[in-house]
């Protein structure tokens, strides 16, 4: 009953709130349950037929149209954004094109929806504190989400995330999704100053765990992949040493011997029944790709396609989101999708390089976030070589995050050297003689 209460009050901040407040409270509540995934997670007690995040997602494109906007620089105008777009157009192309246009279908609504919110967030998402709002929606659903998995585990003896998945993903997409929001977690610790920034540790643990119980070794090397990104990028080397030390101490006492074997069978690879049906369906995404070069077989029909081009089943998921996207919509479809990361990891150092070493709150916290979403996104274009995760929105999000967040402190900046310029000439003037005044 207190989850059904939860999410009616968030369902009318969503809603209400984005006439009320803005179009920003709808976005924030929808990629909260674009992450969390409520109706997943609570799926025994919420009402089965209430689409929660299509009526916050309704509220905030309308309020975003209808409500007048700041004018200030869009993040509709950065490189990035237009690489999505092209992205976008690509995907819709190869939907009208599909070889089986119902099979494309549903793929193509998820598309869809992942599409339309980040480009109404790009219009509407100005501020820095908005852009900091969506990074903790990201962290603390992923962190609570360990928690739950946690809690299955050591109350219940249930494996949930390694039998079941999360939410329509895998023990290996769950696994890889959580530890993107290991670095998350740690360099918001490393950005804030208050007493809360342990809060930001202490789900370390809950999240390494929760990954080792999901039995994935792409998750676990992803993270050891990204390990020299926290090694480097943290201002505060010693502190990084010791937690990662620490976490070190701890991964024999939350490993088990399965989870051990799990891990070490990566050096058998050539006896691995499932690392050998990847390399087939890689070999299939290939063929399937040169033979639709342009707008590919159709989105989600290129597993029509790879028994019949050496895939060792039919129907086989390619596994790969790279190879899935350039043989569902064409090699130009993927080229968009890489340089979208590209060109949001070249955002990212460039506010890295503007912001390290910086002295005020804002700074630090902003070279933070832009090391932990290079983070996270490194852990996820790793562990996504191994998987099809193309509409999987938590690395959409990082996308928006990470282009919105040089302007959007550059912005704040700029608004209080103005607020500074305006008291200055305030109390200069006020300071003028009468006799100067008469004279002048």
């Amino acid at each position: 009953m207190k989850q059904t209460i939860l999410m009616s009050v968030l369902l009318l901040f969503g809603t209400a709130g984005s006439f009320v407040k803005g179009p920003f409270n709808g976005i924030a509540v929808y990629y909260l349950f674009a992450v969390l995934r409520p109706q997943y997670l609570w799926k025994w007690t919420l009402p089965p037929d209430i689409q929660w995040s299509f009526f916050v997602a309704v509220a905030a494109i309308a309020a975003s149209f209808l409500l007048p906007r700041k004018d200030s620089q869009t993040g509709m105008l950065k490189p990035g954004s237009a690489a999505m777009l092209l992205f976008a157009v690509w995907i819709t192309l190869s939907f009208i094109f599909a070889n089986d246009s119902d099979v494309a279908f549903q793929p193509w609504i998820e598309y869809l929806k992942i599409f339309v919110m980040f480009f109404c967030s790009l219009l509407v998402i100005k501020e820095f504190y908005q852009v900091r709002v969506l990074y903790l929606v990201a962290v603390i659903s992923l962190g609570y989400i360990a928690y739950e998995m946690n809690f299955l585990y050591f109350v219940n003896g249930r494996l949930d995330i390694y039998h079941v998945g999360y939410a329509g993903l895998d023990n290996n997409g769950a696994g890889l999704m959580i530890a993107m929001g290991m670095p998350m977690a740690y360099f918001l610790w490393q950005g804030y100053t208050q007493w809360f920034r342990w809060l930001f540790l202490a789900m370390i643990p809950l999240m390494l765990h929760a990954v080792l119980m999901s039995y994935s070794r792409g998750a676990m090397i992803s993270l050891l992949i990204a390990a020299p990104l926290l090694l480097t990028r943290p201002v505060n080397r010693k502190s990084t040493v010791a937690v990662m030390l620490c976490l070190l101490m701890l991964v024999p006492f939350l490993a088990g011997k399965e989870i051990r074997e799990r891990f070490f069978t990566v050096e058998h690879y050539e006896q691995d029944d499932s690392a050998q049906s990847r390399f087939d369906s890689w070999k299939a995404a290939v063929k399937i790709a040169m033979d639709y070069p342009v707008f590919g077989a159709g989105v989600r029909n290129a597993n029509l396609l790879t028994y019949q081009y050496g895939a060792d089943m039919e129907g086989r998921t390619i596994h790969s989101v790279y190879l899935q996207i350039a043989a569902d919509s064409g090699i130009p479809a993927m080229g968009f999708y890489m340089a979208a990361f590209f060109l949001t990891w070249r955002a990212l150092r460039h506010c890295q390089l503007q912001y390290r070493g910086s002295t005020s709150g804002d700074g630090l916290l902003a070279y933070n976030l832009a090391c932990g979403i290079e983070s996270a996104l490194a852990v996820f274009c790793f562990g996504a070589a191994f998987l099809s995760l193309e509409t999987f929105e938590l690395p959409y999000l990082l996308i928006l995050i990470g282009l919105l967040l040089p302007s959007s402190v550059l912005s704040k900046e700029t608004a209080s050297t103005k607020i500074t310029e305006h008291e200055y000439d305030t109390e200069t003037s006020s300071q003028i003689s009468p006799e100067m005044s008469m004279n002048s």
